[in-house]
């Protein structure tokens, strides 16, 4: 008699077929995997190099040139609750706007409130010492150090009425 015929590959006749419900749970697992890591791999790449969005910037009336006075400043929130510092350093009629500066009240170096010192010209932050010039530039302190200026906002004025506004980012109808 012959020998019976060996296959090079064994066959289990004991093993169970793998069945349909088997093969879309694997299938689903392996999209829900690939889908978290995308998403994740997306996020951290959003969060390394962000992308540029279209803010919308509106018009918040704060005042009028006779509210506000040469030296003096005053305290502001835009839409989003950020604090401003308006300060009127100097009186130009044929333009208004250039008079005053509006910058971010809150210190770069560890968030303090800064104010406006009329009398040195400067803004200065009670924390750690740091001055501003009426420009926002960091000129002595720690935020010197670490080259951290005061952000700015774009004063307008109408010259018909006098009216001061700042403008803001946010939202809503905020203005004038």
């Amino acid at each position: 008699m012959s020998e019976p015929i060996t296959s090079p590959c064994p066959i289990d006749r004991n093993a169970v077929a793998p069945s349909r419900s088997g093969f879309f749970t694997a299938c689903l697992m392996a999209v829900g995997v690939v889908a978290g890591y995308g998403l994740g791999l997306w996020n951290f790449l959003q969060y390394l190099v962000p992308l540029r969005r279209h803010t919308p910037r509106r018009e918040m009336f704060v005042g009028t040139l006779d509210d506000i006075k040469v030296g003096s400043s005053i305290m502001v929130k835009d839409p989003r609750g950020e604090e401003i510092a308006l300060a009127r350093v100097t009186d130009d009629r044929d333009n208004p706007a250039v008079g005053f500066k509006a910058l971010s009240s809150t210190c770069p170096h560890l968030g303090c409130r800064v104010h406006w010192d009329a009398g040195r010209g400067e803004f200065l932050c009670p924390c750690h010492n740091g001055v501003f010039d009426k420009n926002g530039i960091a000129v002595s302190g720690p935020p010197a150090k670490e080259k951290k200026n005061l952000s700015t906002f774009e004063v307008r004025v109408n010259r018909e009425n006098g009216w001061v506004s700042i403008m803001v980012t946010g939202k809503g109808d905020y203005g004038v």
